[in-house]
């Protein structure tokens, strides 16, 4: 699921905009590699943090706020607003290599999902498949850099078999064949840049990504919970222990 080619300089693409044109300067590609989980966020956590632990996230690509529980987190709620569907990465202890059972329960449906966790990062997304309510895993990954920025896609519309992110206005992709609950992601220079994501004949809103900062860690969400393909945009972060 990584994106692993070799580095490339797409330089000086120039945006349209309805107040003249600007420029999306020098998006930096290149590859991402995982870390190890004791390496991950050092200055979060004052003390190592111990070998298999997992940072788990939930994200909600149903119409509505969903319910879920499992056996190594307190009960929540996922919220449906934009700003409420990608949780933060939660640092969990003791559940790699067994069984993770998650009940879920959205709009007076409920569903149960048995997931495998690995050391490292995991993003569980909160689905339907047919007409039941279900959770898939992710095996995701973050990359710290404190000159540039991370940018990351994820394609969670199951019927799109190739998601594409591309420059507003322009035939510069960003992002191209991300299959179903897939991620690609890239290190890019702080830029500011509007794009679009679309599968098949079908695009979402143009989205804004305002400044991405260097040493930020973003993600472009393509997801369709009622139907129409819509884009979420989220600064991934780790929520410290408490």
């Amino acid at each position: 699921m990584e994106d692993r080619e070799m580095s490339t300089i797409m330089t000086d693409v120039t945006v349209p905009s309805g107040h003249g044109r600007r420029t999306f300067l020098g998006f930096l590609l290149g590859a991402v590699p995982l870390a190890s989980a004791s390496a991950q966020a050092p200055m979060l956590y004052e003390q190592r943090l111990p070998d298999g632990t997992a940072f788990i996230r939930f994200i909600n690509a149903l119409a509505g706020e969903v319910s879920v529980k499992a056996d190594f987190t307190p009960a929540f709620t996922q919220g449906a607003g934009d700003a409420d569907r990608v949780g933060p990465y939660v640092p969990a202890q003791k559940v790699t290599d067994r069984p993770v059972e998650i009940e879920i329960a959205e709009g007076g449906k409920t569903g149960r999902a048995t997931l495998q966790f690995k050391a490292g990062y995991n993003t569980v997304i909160l689905r339907m498949k047919g007409e039941a309510l279900d959770a898939v895993n992710i095996a995701d990954s973050l990359e710290f850099n404190q000159t540039r920025a991370r940018l990351a896609f994820y394609n969670l519309v199951s019927d799109c078999p190739a998601a594409s992110l591309t420059l507003q206005g322009t035939n510069q992709a960003v992002f191209t064949a991300v299959d179903p609950y897939t991620t690609k992601a890239r290190s890019v220079n702080p830029a500011n840049a509007k794009v679009v994501a679309a599968c098949g004949g079908q695009s979402a809103p143009v989205l804004d990504l305002g400044r991405l900062e260097a040493g930020g860690q973003y993600s472009v969400w393509l997801m369709a919970p009622a139907g129409a393909p819509i884009t979420v945009l989220a600064r991934d972060r780790i929520m410290p222990r408490r």
